[in-house]
């Protein structure tokens, strides 16, 4: 893994996060209707500890950099890490609101 693709880890992994938990709060609600477990939120949390993860990680690298362009970049790569952790946060908070049984 290159210093590149660690400086843009806001722009790749959280949204790869977000669109996973996404796709499995689709899925998962069936399984924790009848089993009763709380997997959906488990999901959505660790994707939004994920994205925001990415986030700080893209943020260490603004040091790292020399021209403009490239901090420039990471600030939009932290923003972005950010942002969606918090779109992925309000979806957790959406999976705590509402029963998994309700179809």
């Amino acid at each position: 893994m290159t210093w590149a693709m660690v400086r843009y880890a806001g722009l790749i992994i959280a949204p790869t996060a977000w669109a996973a938990s996404t796709q499995f709060g689709q899925i998962l609600p069936y399984g924790d209707c009848s089993s009763g477990a709380g997997l959906t939120v488990f999901v959505t949390f660790a994707a939004a500890a994920l994205a925001a993860g990415a986030g700080f990680l893209s943020w260490q690298q603004k040091n790292h950099v020399i021209s403009r362009t490239q901090r420039a970049m990471t600030y939009v790569a932290t923003f972005s890490g950010l942002s969606f952790a918090f779109a992925t946060i309000l979806q957790g908070a959406a999976t705590l609101l509402l029963s998994p049984c309700l179809h």
